[in-house]
């Protein structure tokens, strides 16, 4: 199969974790594969404003897959698609977040805003070195200057199922990184990476079977799914793994080079 785009996922697969960047052998060789007439895409749960200069080194992506697929840019940042919440969703979101003291933060254009649990989130990601561009949105206003279109909490599943009990008729879901993990991207209904995906492959003029996705996470397993060539890293969730049709090498030192080496040997 000639495969014409390849989207990544950063944290966990671009980015093995501890690292501050993506190791340089993996951005070397994603660029070579640009050079080589492939498109590049990063597919991550992060807002577009969540990554920061110098995350991913020398990669200049032809696309943006963000916000786990409710955010579709072009190579010069400009949106493409966008799905924001409505105020009921946003509203239910806080208020439930809020009665169970559990941190929330919605994205929106220039920064992450964490309306509860501002702390937690710095000290969380900063063990992850995850620097999300994560402001203080405690005043609980900044929706009033544009609508979310991404959702980021810490919540136990069974505060999940409660959700789900009392706001289901919404239509949010709660998508889980990793087992035993309690951050969770939380989505629209119908979206997901695999949504994101297959409306990024219409835009560019492409069959979704002529996409290659390389994920790690359970948030991965939708994209995997719904690419030509859906590849697991060595160190992927079980879901993610059953999704792909692939399970490439670890994630760290850096397992993206090596991968790109076996599917496009040409480029090197």
């Amino acid at each position: 199969m000639n495969y014409q785009l390849l989207l990544l996922d950063i944290d966990g697969t671009l980015r093995p974790e501890g690292c501050a960047q993506v190791p340089r052998e993996n951005a070397e060789a994603v660029c070579a594969v640009q050079r080589a007439g492939v498109r590049i895409a990063i597919a991550t749960g992060r807002g577009r404003t969540g990554i920061g200069k110098g995350l991913l080194r020398s990669i200049r992506p032809d696309y943006w897959l963000c916000a786990g697929g409710a955010q579709l840019l072009d190579r010069q940042g400009n949106d493409l698609e966008i799905h924001r919440f409505t105020p009921e969703e946003m509203y239910a979101l806080v208020d439930f977040f809020e009665d169970y003291e559990l941190p929330l933060r919605f994205t929106f254009h220039d920064a992450n805003y964490a309306y509860t649990g501002y702390e937690t989130f710095i000290r969380r990601e900063k063990a992850k070195n995850l620097n999300n561009n994560i402001r203080d949105g405690e005043d609980q206003d900044h929706h009033l200057v544009e609508m979310p279109f991404g959702a980021f909490g810490f919540a136990p599943r069974d505060r999940a199922e409660a959700f789900r009990q009392k706001y289901g008729y919404l239509g949010l879901h709660f998508l889980y990184s990793y087992p035993g993990s309690d951050g969770c991207d939380i989505l629209k209904k119908g979206i997901d990476k695999g949504y994101g995906l297959r409306a990024l492959a219409r835009l560019a003029g492409l069959d979704p079977a002529a996409c290659v996705a390389v994920g790690d996470g359970d948030n991965d397993a939708a994209m995997l799914q719904a690419a030509g060539l859906g590849v697991a890293m060595g160190n992927a969730s079980a879901a993610a793994k059953a999704a792909a049709g692939q399970i490439g090498p670890d994630a760290a030192p850096c397992g993206v080079a090596q991968l790109c080496r076996q599917l496009w040997p040409e480029a090197f």
